[in-house]
């Protein structure tokens, strides 16, 4: 497996418990399931392969990363898309964009470009793909505001 997919499946699982959603085991189990389905960003699936030690770590590292600082999160995407208020966003835009904020603030050990060129193909496979310049204009943002 590898950290595409992990990334791909812990969108999904913070994406459905924002959205009502328990976001367990189950919900990993849908999620894998569509995966095997349709693949993540770049079109190849998962075959029949469950998620392994590596992947678990990642998706609940960022399954919990991103629901303990949903406020931090979100209080930076909103600082940043000035005119764009948060309650404006799609909600699968925002669960996009808070993955990749908390990769950047809290992932050191993946670079920022990873995770803005990440969130871009995130972005195309389920979102409506003329938001990426927008998901992009947020993330270059606070990229340059973490480098300056």
């Amino acid at each position: 497996m590898s950290r595409k997919t992990a990334r791909s499946a812990a969108m999904q699982m913070i994406f459905e418990s924002v959205s009502g959603g328990q976001g367990g085991e189950e919900t990993l189990k849908m999620v894998y399931d569509e995966l095997r389905e349709y693949g993540v960003p770049g079109g190849r699936t998962v075959g029949k392969k469950e998620p392994d030690e590596e992947d678990r770590a990642y998706i609940t590292e960022a399954f919990n990363g991103v629901l303990d600082n949903m406020d931090e999160l979100d209080a930076l995407i909103d600082r940043t898309a000035k005119d764009w208020p948060i309650e404006r966003m799609s909600l699968v835009d925002l669960t996009i964009l808070r993955l990749a904020v908390w990769e950047i603030l809290h992932k050191p050990d993946v670079p920022a470009n990873v995770s803005v060129a990440e969130a871009l193909e995130l972005t195309e496979q389920y979102s409506d793909p003329e938001d990426k310049p927008f998901v992009n204009g947020i993330l270059g943002t606070i990229v340059r505001g973490q480098n300056a």
